[in-house]
């Protein structure tokens, strides 16, 4: 029976496969010393060779057009293979026979999750079809049956063992509900997460329940509720009713609230394109997301001062994927009104009206950071451009980088350099050394990238980690992630890596990292590796504590918690030095 293909069985054929072997069969290599091979780039004319082939890390790269990839892609590119063909083509090459399963990993492994999680589902949507309250409640928010019912919604009881009584009476064990994220477990008795709230199911891409959120009906416990963090459910990958909305088609714009009852009530008045984040700030793995479905990105927020700093939160990380085809807008409501307030009290053309004054994030970007200079004195626009630069640079290069740059030079009444993007041949053909000079943590990700082995003599418990929202210094959070994943898989090369991770945002960026020369002597790689994450922590803790004490001076002082982080960072920074 077909099925998907398991990830482990991947990581064998790679390790059987030479990439050499693979495309020495199609192209004329050349061996150029170190186990790199050369030849014309198949994908894009050429008269001198700038593709390249690494026995060592099991990919290959131009540095003419900037193709990449591992021995699965390049069948995929090469010889028109979808992905199963390309694994069979390669199985059948060193002699493996590929397995099937019926679900594959991770869905197999977590089918009794899905299935828990389901039959939570169907039991919310029954108990809300029992409970006045609840049905009354939904009633007094204005919303019909019809929006009931295309939302899913459901009711949790005011029960401690409701759902945990009827789901293990179906034959689900405790276990795997409590890993579900539907019941917590004290002395061993299963209690369940939610009780008296309106329940909004949550589903994946593939229109699957994968968690939860309760909008509670009473005064006890928080206003709203989200499912924790679990296997299937990761609150900084998934998105609201991103499933239904691209189920309807690409549409031509989505627009992005901050809550269920925001994304209902919009769906009700018409405007079905509406999706909601999870209780976190925007990530730019929401946004590849976004992208995806559509060119355009209208993120709602409150006029207050809580909504402009997510907003400009929203900017700073649309600002590494923002390009030519992409479009991001900012919609401030009035002060005290929410998407929900707003079309029921004022009605559809209301909303309609604001939503056409949605701000560019152009516009959204100099008036932030103009507001914060004297725009009329010759010191203040010269702050623009220093204030203004640091954003500017994370732009993807292209013709939108640019414009940038020269409305940044408008604002100032000074050129500051405009970065230009060519399509000449000497700019595609540019040796990557040329690039711009990395930082620590894309140093360090660059050696890990090429060695993956190297992350085995990594103590962790000396990286710095804290929330995304504070990290003090840029991709050590992802810094993190990737040692921790290389140091679960010991045998890992930088072909598995990156086949691993196909799908994340992140990988053609490591792919491009893969390719670039970073330490010229192999074994001073792992020297290499410790000292720049020494450089990384210290840092760390220079920025961190900068921005505690700026807080400090800001807000007049410091909570607890972060008054005992800064004594202690104070602290290690002494002894350090």
């Amino acid at each position: 029976m077909a099925g998907r293909i398991p990830e482990s069985f991947i990581e064998t054929l790679l390790e059987r496969t030479d990439i050499v072997e693979v495309i020495g069969s199609r192209l004329a290599l050349k061996a150029t010393g170190r186990g790199e091979h050369k030849a014309l780039c198949p994908f894009h004319d050429e008269k001198s060779p700038s593709f390249t082939v690494s026995s060592q890390k099991q990919f290959y790269h131009c540095f003419g057009c900037g193709a990449h990839g591992t021995a699965i892609g390049f069948l995929m590119a090469h010889d028109g293979l979808d992905f199963p063909s390309a694994i069979e083509e390669l199985a059948q090459m060193v002699g493996l026979e590929v397995p099937r399963t019926s679900g594959g990993p991770p869905a197999e492994r977590f089918d009794s999750l899905y299935d828990a999680l389901n039959a939570a589902q169907q039991w919310f949507r029954q108990s809300l079809g029992r409970s006045e309250p609840a049905k009354g409640y939904l009633r007094s928010r204005g919303f019909d049956k019809a929006t009931v019912n295309e939302f899913g919604l459901g009711y949790a009881p005011d029960q401690w063992q409701g759902l945990s009584d009827h789901l293990t009476a179906q034959g689900f064990d405790v276990k795997t509900l409590e890993k579900a994220g539907l019941v917590t477990l004290k002395n061993n008795r299963p209690i369940d997460k939610f009780r008296d709230r309106v329940m909004f199911p949550i589903h994946d891409r593939r229109g699957r329940v994968i968690a939860f959120g309760g909008r509670a009906l009473g005064d006890q416990g928080p206003k709203y509720m989200n499912s924790p963090e679990t296997p299937v459910f990761h609150k900084g990958r998934e998105l609201y009713r991103l499933y239904q909305v691209r189920k309807g088609g690409l549409p031509e714009h989505i627009l992005v609230v901050e809550g269920y009852m925001d994304a209902a009530a919009l769906h009700q008045f018409g405007f079905t394109d509406a999706v909601a984040t999870l209780g976190t700030a925007v990530t730019s793995e929401h946004l590849d997301l976004l992208f995806r479905a559509t060119p355009v990105v209208i993120f709602c927020f409150d006029g207050d001062r809580a909504g402009r700093q997510a907003a400009w939160r929203g900017l700073e990380t649309a600002m590494s994927v923002i390009k030519d085809n992409r479009e991001v807008r900012f919609l401030f409501l009035p002060e005290g009104e929410d998407p929900d307030s707003l079309v029921r009290d004022r009605g559809e053309g209301a909303f309609r009206e604001a939503l056409e004054q949605a701000k560019p994030l152009s516009s959204f970007f100099f008036e932030h950071l103009s507001a914060q200079v004297d725009m009329q004195s010759l010191e203040g626009r010269s702050r623009l451009v220093a204030l203004a630069q640091p954003y500017l640079k994370r732009l993807p290069e292209g013709p939108y980088a640019d414009m940038m740059h020269q409305a940044l030079a408008k604002h100032s009444g000074h050129s500051v350099g405009i970065q230009r993007s060519t399509s000449s041949s000497s700019s595609r053909l540019a040796d990557p050394q040329a690039d711009k000079p990395l930082t620590f943590v894309q140093y360090a990700v660059a050696l890990l990238v090429q060695r993956p082995e190297l992350a085995q003599g990594v103590d962790l418990e000396t990286l710095p980690l804290v929330s995304g929202d504070e990290e003090a210094v840029k991709g050590l959070n992802f810094l993190v992630e990737l040692i921790d994943f290389c140091q679960q898989k010991p045998h890992l090369s930088t072909a598995k890596l990156l086949e691993l991770w196909r799908d994340r945002p992140e990988t053609p960026w490591l792919a491009k990292l893969a390719s670039r020369e970073v330490c010229s002597d192999f074994d001073a790689m792992p020297q290499a590796l410790a000292e720049t994450l020494g450089r990384i922590s210290d840092q760390h803790i220079k920025e961190r504590v900068r921005a505690l004490q700026q807080a400090q001076l800001v807000e007049g002082g410091l909570d607890e918690a972060k008054t005992r982080e800064l004594r202690e960072l104070l602290q290690t920074r002494a002894y350090r030095h």
